[in-house]
C-alpha cells in the first residue's frame, strides 16, 4: 500500500502561520490603539491575551482561509513579517495617545484664538463643535459664507440705554447712592479704607470706616485720586444706574405788574389781631364773627393760632386770631408776616403792656398796615386818651391828630364800634389794592398743624396765589401730599380754596411745621422725589455732626457733665403750641440744670410717650390734651409721672420747681468762734489744747480747723470739749476750756482753732 504523501498537511500548518500576521493587521492595530486611549492597564490585559492566543486567534468576522489545491505545490507560501513583540506594542499604542492629545490641544489653541479675534475671517471653514475624529477620518468641507447677510450679529446691541451704559462703564466716574459711607466709596476707587480715611482728615473731616461722609466732601476726596463723583439714583427696575435728575420747588410769583393787574383779582384782606393777654382780642374777634371761640379756652386765653372768615359788604375778610403771651412770641410773629394789616387791641383800663410793645413791634417789623382798636371803652376805669398819648410816644399817630394810624373804640361785651371796625378794615384793604391770580400755581401758608386721631397730619392754611384744590399734589417743607380733603371754617367740606381764604387741608405725609409754605407740584412722583431729598438733606446734617474732639470740648464734656437735665416728653393739642413752650422752655437760664425734650409732638399721650418717659427717666407734660385709656394703666405700673396743664404760665412754674428740685443744697462754711491755745496737756486719755475763747463760741459738734499763723494744718471733727473737769455743748467767750479734736495731736501753743458750722442753702438756676 502506497504511503499517503504528508504535502497536504505540512503545507496547512505551515500556511496557517503565513496568514496570521497578514489577515488581522489594520483591524487589529486600530482595536488596540481604541483600547489604549480607553484604559491602558486593560488594554495591555487584551494585549497579553490576544499573544497567548498566537496563530489561532481569527478576527471577528474574517473567513477561515481555505485549503490549497494539493497541485499549488510549485507555488512558495509569501514571508511571514516579523512578529511584533510586546514592548513595541505597547510602544505603538503611547505614541498613537500622545498624537491624540496633540491634535486636541490643537483643537483648543484653535478655538481660543478664534474667541479672542475681533471677527472671523470671510472664507475660513466651519470646524465641528466636538473634534474627536480620528486622523484617518475626512475632514468636513468648508462652507462659503453667505454674501447677503454680512452683519446680523450686532443687532441685539442698541437695545441696551447708550447713555445709561456709557456711564455705568466708565471706570473713572464714581456713582454713589447716599448716605456715602468711607468703606464703600474706598471700594470703588480700589484703594484701601484707610487711605480716604486720611484723605478726609486733609479736609478737617474726621471718620472711620462706616462713617457717612457728604456728597461735597466725597467728590473732593474723588478728585484727589482722579475720579468724577457723581450722586446716584436707582429707579426700580433699571438694573442701571441712573444719574439723579434735579427736582426743585417752583419759584414764588412775582408781584403783579400794572398792565397785568387786570388778570389779578381781588382777594380777601388777612388780617391778625394782636395784643396784651386779657385784653379782649378772642372776645373782640368773637363779637365780629358772632361765634363763641372765647368759651373754649382756658381762662379766656387763647392757646392757639386760629384762621376764621366773615363777609362785609358781600367781601370776605379772613381774619388772624394770634396769642397775646410774651412765651408765644413765634407764632405772632409768624402771623404777622402773612398778614396784610394788624389790628392791635389794646384795653382802655390798662393801656399799653409789654406784649401790646412787643406785637407793635412784629407788625413794625412786617412793614404790614397797623390799626388800633381801643377795647373795653365801656368800663368805669377806661381812659382812651391816654392810650393815644400813648400810642403817640410809640410812633403810632391817630389820623384825628394828624397821623396814618386808624384808632377805634369799641367794646366786645356791648357790641360797640363793631360796624366802624368792618368798615374801616374793608377800607384799608381797597386803598392796599390786594390782588392774586386764582390761575397760578398755588402757594399757602400753614397757619398751623395737629396730629388728628382719624385723619393724620392735619394743617390749618391761608391761601396766598393760585387756588388750592382737592386732588392736586404738593410739598410742604420736608413733606409731600396730596390734598384729600378741605374744611372751611365752619366745618364743612368745600372742593376749592381761592387766594385770602383759610381752609384746613387733609393730606400730609407729615406733620408740617407752622409757617411752612404748601407749594402745588407737577404730579405725585415729583413731589414724593422733592420730599425725599429734602428729608435726605435733614439726616445728612444730622450725621455730620462734628466729630472732632479737643482739649476743649472735653473739657467742656466734662462741666457739662456736672450739668442736671430734666427730662421731658411734651404733647400739645397743637404744633405751635408745641413750638412756643420749647421755646419757652429754653429761655430759662441756668449754668447748673438744663430742660431737654426728648420727645415733642401735638396729640394725646400715647402709651409710646409712657414708655419713652419710663427708659429715659422723664416726665410727660400734657398741654391741653388728654391722656389715652392704655397710657394711664402703663403709667401706672411703670411709676411714670405725667403732669396735664391748660396755662402755659403754670406750666413754666412747675417746670422751674421740678429744676430746683434737682438741685442738691448748698453747703456753705459759717464760722461761730476762735478760740487760741495757751498750753498743751499730755494726758492719759490724749492730748488735750488747753485754750480761751477769744471770740464768738465753741460748739462741740461744730468742726475745727487748725490755723497755724495763716495756714490751715487741720480740719476735721471735734472730739472732746470740756470746762475743768466737765463735758460741755458749748464755751462762750472769754472763757477757758480743754479742746482735743479727732486724730490730732500736733498742737502748738499761739494755734489758732476755728470753730464752724456747714449750713445748707437751697440752689437757684
Amino acid at each position: 500500500m502506497a504511503t499517503k504523501p504528508p504535502t497536504s498537511k505540512t503545507t496547512k500548518r505551515s500556511s496557517s502561520p503565513g496568514e496570521e500576521p497578514a489577515a488581522p493587521s489594520a483591524e487589529k492595530t486600530t482595536k488596540k490603539a481604541t483600547v489604549s486611549l480607553i484604559d491602558e492597564a486593560g488594554a495591555k490585559k487584551k494585549r497579553t491575551g490576544e499573544l497567548k492566543t498566537g496563530s489561532a486567534f481569527t478576527p471577528l468576522g474574517a473567513k477561515p482561509a481555505a485549503k490549497p489545491a494539493p497541485a499549488a505545490k510549485a507555488a512558495p507560501a509569501p514571508a511571514a513579517p516579523p512578529k511584533k513583540t510586546l514592548d513595541q506594542v505597547k510602544a505603538e499604542a503611547l505614541n498613537l495617545f500622545d498624537e491624540e492629545e496633540r491634535k486636541a490641544e490643537a483643537r483648543r489653541t484653535r478655538r481660543e484664538e478664534a474667541a479672542a479675534a475681533p471677527a472671523p475671517a470671510p472664507a475660513s471653514s466651519i470646524l465641528p463643535p466636538i473634534s474627536l475624529l480620528r486622523e484617518e477620518e475626512p475632514k468636513p468641507r468648508p462652507v462659503p459664507v453667505a454674501a447677503p447677510k454680512p452683519a446680523p450679529a450686532p443687532a441685539p446691541a442698541p437695545q441696551l440705554t447708550p447713555v445709561a451704559v456709557e456711564e455705568a462703564s466708565d471706570p473713572k466716574v464714581i456713582h454713589l447712592k447716599p448716605p456715602i459711607i468711607v468703606r464703600d466709596l474706598a471700594e470703588r476707587m480700589g484703594l484701601k479704607t484707610f487711605n480716604i480715611i486720611k484723605d478726609l482728615m486733609g479736609f478737617q473731616v474726621f471718620a472711620k470706616a462706616d462713617t457717612a461722609v457728604e456728597p461735597e466732601i466725597a467728590s473732593k476726596v474723588c478728585e484727589l485720586h482722579g475720579f468724577t463723583f457723581e450722586k446716584e439714583k436707582r429707579e426700580k427696575g433699571a438694573g442701571v444706574h441712573k444719574v439723579e435728575e434735579k427736582i426743585v420747588e417752583p419759584p414764588p410769583p412775582e408781584p403783579p405788574k400794572e398792565e397785568e393787574k387786570d388778570v389779578f383779582e381781588l382777594r380777601a384782606p388777612i388780617i391778625t389781631f394782636m395784643g396784651h393777654v386779657d385784653h379782649g382780642k378772642t372776645s373782640l374777634m368773637d363779637a365780629v364773627r358772632k361765634s363763641s371761640v372765647v368759651k373754649g379756652e382756658a381762662g379766656g386765653i387763647t392757646q392757639h393760632i386760629g384762621a376764621y372768615s366773615v363777609f362785609y359788604n358781600d367781601r370776605p375778610i379772613t381774619f388772624i386770631d394770634t396769642p397775646g403771651h410774651a412765651a408765644f412770641s413765634e407764632m405772632r410773629a409768624r402771623g404777622a408776616d402773612i398778614t396784610d394789616i394788624v389790628v392791635l387791641v389794646i384795653a382802655a383800663d390798662d393801656g399799653f403792656m409789654p406784649q401790646t410793645i412787643e406785637a407793635m413791634n412784629h407788625a413794625k417789623a412786617a412793614k404790614v398796615t397797623i390799626m388800633v382798636a381801643i377795647n373795653k371803652v365801656d368800663l368805669p376805669a377806661a381812659n382812651p386818651m391816654r392810650v393815644k398819648q400813648q400810642l403817640q410816644e410809640h410812633g403810632l399817630m391817630p389820623v384825628e391828630w394828624g397821623g396814618d394810624t386808624e384808632v377805634l373804640e369799641v367794646s366786645a361785651t356791648k357790641g360797640i364800634g363793631l360796624d366802624n371796625l368792618l368798615e374801616t378794615m374793608s377800607l384799608q384793604a381797597e386803598v392796599l389794592d390786594l390782588r392774586a391770580n386764582p390761575k397760578a400755581p398755588m402757594r399757602a401758608t400753614v397757619i398751623e398743624s395737629r396730629m388728628d386721631p382719624g385723619r393724620g397730619p392735619t394743617a390749618t392754611a391761608i391761601v396766598q396765589n393760585g387756588t388750592l384744590k382737592v386732588g392736586e399734589p404738593f410739598i410742604c417743607g420736608p413733606y409731600w401730599g396730596k390734598v384729600k380733603n378741605l374744611i372751611n371754617d365752619f366745618g364743612k367740606p368745600i372742593k376749592a380754596v381761592l387766594p385770602g381764604m383759610p381752609a384746613e387741608v387733609i393730606g400730609f405725609s407729615g406733620m408740617p411745621n407752622v409757617g411752612d409754605e404748601i407749594v402745588e407740584m407737577d404730579n405725585e412722583r415729583s413731589a414724593k422725589r422733592l420730599s425725599e431729598e429734602r428729608q435726605e438733606e435733614i439726616r445728612q446734617k444730622k450725621l455730620a455732626a462734628p466729630r472732632r474732639s479737643t482739649l476743649e470740648t472735653l473739657f467742656a464734656n466734662i462741666e457739662e457733665g456736672a450739668k442736671k437735665n430734666l427730662n421731658i416728653v411734651l404733647k400739645t393739642d397743637v404744633q405751635g403750641s408745641l413750638e412756643a413752650i420749647i421755646k419757652a422752655l429754653k429761655e430759662i437760664k441756668s449754668d447748673k440744670v438744663e430742660v431737654k425734650v426728648l420727645h415733642g409732638a401735638a396729640g394725646p399721650i400715647s402709651e409710646g410717650d409712657i414708655l419713652l418717659a419710663s427708659a429715659s427717666d422723664a416726665v410727660v407734660v400734657g398741654f391741653n390734651v388728654k391722656v389715652e385709656n392704655t397710657a394711664v394703666s402703663i403709667a401706672k405700673r411703670e411709676g411714670v409721672q405725667v403732669k396735664l396743664f391748660s396755662i402755659i404760665y403754670e406750666l413754666l412754674d412747675q417746670m422751674k420747681e421740678a429744676m430746683l428740685g434737682l438741685l442738691d443744697p448748698e453747703t456753705r462754711e459759717k464760722v461761730i468762734g476762735h478760740a487760741r491755745v495757751k498750753q498743751v496737756f499730755k494726758l492719759s486719755r490724749g492730748i488735750v489744747a488747753g485754750c480761751v475763747v477769744t471770740d464768738g463760741r465753741v460748739d462741740r459738734k461744730a468742726r475745727a480747723r487748725v490755723l497755724r499763723g495763716t495756714t490751715p494744718v487741720y480740719d476735721g471733727a471735734m472730739d472732746t470739749l470740756r470746762r475743768f473737769q466737765d463735758e460741755v455743748p458749748e464755751v462762750r467767750n472769754g472763757l477757758e476750756c480743754g479742746i482735743r479734736l479727732a486724730g490730732y495731736r500736733e498742737y502748738q501753743e499761739d494755734d489758732v482753732i476755728e470753730v464752724y458750722e456747714l449750713e445748707k442753702f437751697q440752689q437757684t438756676l
